[in-house]
């Protein structure tokens, strides 16, 4: 019985009627309750409800069963299944894959305007389902109908992905899922009269695809004019326009019900939300329901809705709805070790990443792979086959922020003197009137280095200018007072909107919610003097790479059996021991330039190494006095600048800045050892490719013509150095 019963008067039985709310008063024949049966001053008795009660049982058997109010396959016929095969890359191993992996996720289908203003669909789902993915095959909730699928888009640090049917399955799509090709409609109405009369059946695919087969098994367009009687069809002129509206207006109907709208507005405290999916445990479709329990932000300052439904492994992609059906979010996470605390991205932050997708923003790889940004060599036909991702969350390039709820505190800034009750101080900006710590770092400091006016020069042999103007900037100790004229409170925290005051949440879901490239207005005190600032956000960018593929790639050099690698989150992760958590420090850590925190990962065990086995996760701090800033300058470094008979590697404990750990190989053992250790662990180069800087490698191939022998001295260290000798010679 819904809730809309209780408001039957007590003595009539809603179950008894077999009525749903409001059915009573639709039909008014031979109904006891009608005015006109009561202004008759006839009573109701038992007998009359029950007749009553028979008639509109028997009504609603022949209209074929009791009305839908929200049928539950409105929500499950859109939700598809995921299979996925991945090939993900190792970290500790930088030189290998990983074993091939099957998983499974959820998604759903969602209306799509193309490029050319097409009608389509495109599945969404979490990015770490279809992460490294070689393979996505989408299988219906309702039916054996399975189709390739493409990931067309993707956002790692927002973890959602678009993916596209895969062209060759179109046709299976529309014909499993009963979608009708909204662009066939359009071509055709919009074509001229003589083409509608010549019968022209030629249908083109729609979603951007560039061939016109027609589609297969697929009947003809219903407002297309059959090639016959010239003169009667223009005579029927008038209905063959009715037909083709009636025609698009079902087409229209029809692809809707298979589609899913997201939901303009956050879901309340408490209210009802329903999670659908393919959690493990099962084959079929799930339906868990719950309460959203709690508004907040992640790590990375971005929206997320915490609701107790339960949300399991397979249920990530799968949509989430509130009471009025409509898309709230997509589940995405659990926290492990707690009872009922789910996590799904809102249906804001998915409209965000759509619009982002439908306009193209695709990130540059300048802004991807931090610390080496250009200086990536990649291959055009890779980057062909992989996924175009968004740019990722916006910051305000700030190094944090400080509560205000200290009166002395608020005194010294001038808070109180200006009668001012809220706002947050900076810590620190980005880029603002200083160098990067990493910074300005190749002035040698002894051992082979030599005096050199480098400049902050990077590993493809550029230079950096640092300037002074930080333009419409936050600095250190500047106090943001709002944002967008929303006011900031003094622990850091805006309210959640204007309709409910009493839900905070933090300051920084104001920008991460917005893209990168956006302006906003803040409203600063510097100095005791209030500014209006305008800030374009930009993308946030680590010294610590994040994501793997988007920020991060796997990238080592080995020498003497020393593994070195830039560290990195995934590496962290994939090590999955106490010890790599001290590098914490450098998690939030933001990069003005190409700067890379430089790790001993590993030591591969050998007779050069004997002393040094077991040593891992320290931080490179020199080489021979040279302090590499990045993977790029460090190979460089060590191709170039070895001229003494040793190699000094100095590293330190996070946290013991005045403690070294040396490391020192014999330069000539090393360079023997080299074949028989790289053959040992099957690694099939001295370094990856990325780690080889454009201007070292035009330097080898300008000295070394040969392609086939240049192919084989990227091996080695001691072939490179070898080739870069015949330079010094000459």
């Amino acid at each position: 019985m819904s809730d809309d019963d209780s408001s039957q008067e007590p003595p009539v039985d809603g179950a008894m009627l077999g009525a749903i709310p409001g059915e009573m008063g639709g039909d008014n024949v031979g109904d006891p309750l009608s005015d006109k049966a009561l202004s008759n001053g006839g009573g109701v008795s038992m007998q009359m409800l029950q007749a009553y009660a028979a008639r509109k049982r028997a009504k609603i058997s022949k209209s074929g069963g009791r009305p839908k109010s929200s049928s539950s396959s409105s929500r499950t016929r859109p939700v598809v299944k995921l299979l996925v095969t991945s090939v993900s890359r190792s970290y500790s191993e930088p030189w290998r894959r990983r074993a091939q992996r099957e998983s499974s996720g959820t998604g759903f289908l969602i209306r799509w305007r193309g490029d050319d203003n097409s009608d389509s669909i495109r599945i969404v789902t979490n990015a770490h389902v279809v992460r490294n993915a070689s393979t996505v095959r989408a299988r219906a909730s309702f039916g054996p109908y399975v189709v390739s699928c493409e990931v067309e888009w993707l956002s790692l640090p927002l973890d959602l992905a678009l993916l596209k049917i895969a062209d060759g399955d179109w046709a299976d799509f529309c014909k499993g899922w009963s979608f009708d090709d909204l662009s066939v409609s359009n071509d055709v109405a919009s074509a001229a009269p003589a083409d509608a009369v010549g019968g022209n059946s030629e249908v083109v695919k729609s979603s951007g695809e560039n061939d016109k087969e027609s589609v297969a098994n697929a009947d003809p367009p219903s407002d297309i004019a059959v090639a016959g009687d010239t003169e009667k069809n223009i005579e029927n002129g008038k209905d063959n326009a009715a037909t083709t509206r009636r025609s698009r207006s079902s087409s229209s109907s029809n692809n809707n019900s298979i589609c899913l709208t997201l939901s303009t507005s956050l879901p309340k405290l408490d209210e009802n939300v329903t999670c659908v999916g393919f959690p493990t445990g099962g084959t079929q479709i799930s339906v868990t329901r719950g309460v959203v329990s709690r508004i907040d932000v992640d790590s990375h300052y971005v929206l997320r809705i915490q609701i107790d439904a339960a949300i399991n492994p397979g249920n990530s992609g799968g949509p989430v709805f509130d009471e009025h059906q409509k898309v709230v979010g997509i589940a995405s996470a659990h926290l492990r070790g707690a009872g009922n605390i789910g996590y799904i991205i809102p249906s804001k932050i998915v409209a965000m990443f759509l619009q982002m997708c439908m306009d193209g923003m695709e990130v540059k790889v300048e802004d991807r792979f931090s610390g080496l940004g250009s200086l990536v060599v990649r291959d055009e036909v890779d980057c062909e086959k992989e996924p175009k991702h968004v740019p990722g969350i916006p910051n305000l390039n700030i190094h944090g922020s400080q509560s205000l709820e200290s009166k002395a505190l608020r005194r010294h800034l001038g808070l109180e003197e200006l009668d001012l009750s809220g706002g947050i101080r900076i810590v620190g900006a980005v880029g603002c009137g200083a160098v990067g710590k990493h910074a300005n770092k190749d002035a040698p400091a002894g051992g082979d280095a030599k005096q050199e006016n480098d400049s902050n020069e990077n590993g493809d042999g550029a230079k950096e200018e640092v300037t002074g103007d930080d333009g419409d900037k936050l600095q250190g100790d500047d106090v943001l007072l709002a944002i967008n004229n929303i006011p900031i409170g003094m622990d850091g925290t805006i309210q959640l909107s204007p309709t409910r005051p009493d839900e905070r949440i933090s300051f920084r879901s104001l920008v991460t919610c917005q893209r990168v490239g956006a302006k906003v207005s803040l409203d600063v005190l510097r100095n005791r003097q209030r500014r209006e600032l305008d800030v374009v956000l930009d993308m946030s960018r680590f010294c610590v790479s994040q994501y793997d593929d988007f920020d991060a790639v796997p990238l080592y050099v080995v020498v003497g059996g020393c593994v070195f690698s830039p560290l990195t989150l995934p590496l962290v992760q994939e090590k999955k021991s106490k010890s790599p958590s001290g590098f914490s420090p450098y998690y939030r850590d933001q990069r003005s330039g190409h700067e890379q925190v430089l790790v001993l990962s590993k030591v591969l065990n050998d007779d050069v190494n004997v002393g040094y086995h077991g040593w891992k996760n320290l931080v490179l701090k020199s080489v021979n006095g040279y302090e590499p800033t990045n993977i790029q300058e460090l190979v460089a470094v060590l191709a170039r600048k070895m001229h003494s008979e040793m190699v000094e590697f100095r590293c330190q404990v996070v946290g013991q800045d005045d403690a070294d750990y040396v490391i020192c190989i014999d330069l000539k053992e090393a360079l023997q050892s080299e074949h028989r250790v790289l053959k040992q662990h099957m690694i099939a180069s001295w370094c990856s490719t990325d780690a080889l800087s454009k201007e070292l490698r035009e330097e080898v191939e300008k000295y070394e013509p040969s392609e086939a022998k240049r192919t084989v001295s990227w091996n080695t260290m001691k072939d490179v150095r070898a080739i870069l000798e015949r330079k010094e010679e000459n």
